[in-house]
C-alpha cells in the first residue's frame, strides 16, 4: 500500500536507531560524490527523489537467526570502511524492524551527507600521502 513519507529527518532518527535496516540481499553502497551532490541538488530544488520500497519484518522474524540484515554505513571510507556493518544486536529481542528493498543508496547518501563522512580515492593516487579525498 502507497503512503507519503515522513520527513528527511524521521528517517534518519530511524536509521539511527535501528528502525530501518538493510537486508542481506542489498548491495553495498556504491554511490560516489558526485551523485550525492546531485541528490543534495535535487532536494534543494525541489525535485522528487523516487519512491522506496519497504520491508515490514514480522518482530518473530527480526532476531537475525532467519534474516540477516546490516546497518546503514554512516562514515564511508572507500579503502578502510567500504562495507555495510552488521546490525547490532537490539536491546530488546524480536522488535519489529523495516528494511529498505529500494532506495538504500539514496537513504545512505543522506545519512552520509548529513550526518556522516566520506573519503575516497582520488584517481591515480595509490597508498601515498593525499591519495584520499574527504575525511580520511
Amino acid at each position: 500500500m502507497y503512503q507519503t513519507g515522513g520527513t528527511i529527518r524521521r528517517t534518519l532518527d530511524a536509521i539511527h536507531h535501528h528502525k530501518f535496516v538493510l537486508p542481506a540481499i542489498q548491495r553495498e553502497f556504491v554511490w560516489r560524490a558526485e551523485k550525492i551532490c546531485r541528490l543534495f541538488d535535487s532536494l534543494m530544488q525541489g525535485y522528487p527523489i523516487g519512491t522506496f520500497l519497504y520491508w515490514q519484518v514480522a518482530p518473530e522474524n527480526s532476531n537475525q537467526y532467519k534474516y540477516k540484515f546490516y546497518d546503514f554505513v554512516l562514515d564511508y571510507h572507500e579503502q578502510d570502511k567500504p562495507h555495510c556493518p552488521p546490525l547490532p544486536p537490539p536491546p530488546i529481542p524480536n522488535q519489529p524492524l523495516t528494511a529498505v528493498l529500494d532506495g538504500q543508496q539514496r537513504l545512505t547518501a543522506l545519512n552520509i551527507g548529513l550526518r556522516g563522512s566520506m573519503a575516497w580515492r582520488l584517481p591515480y593516487k595509490r597508498g601515498e600521502e593525499g591519495a584520499f579525498k574527504g575525511k580520511d
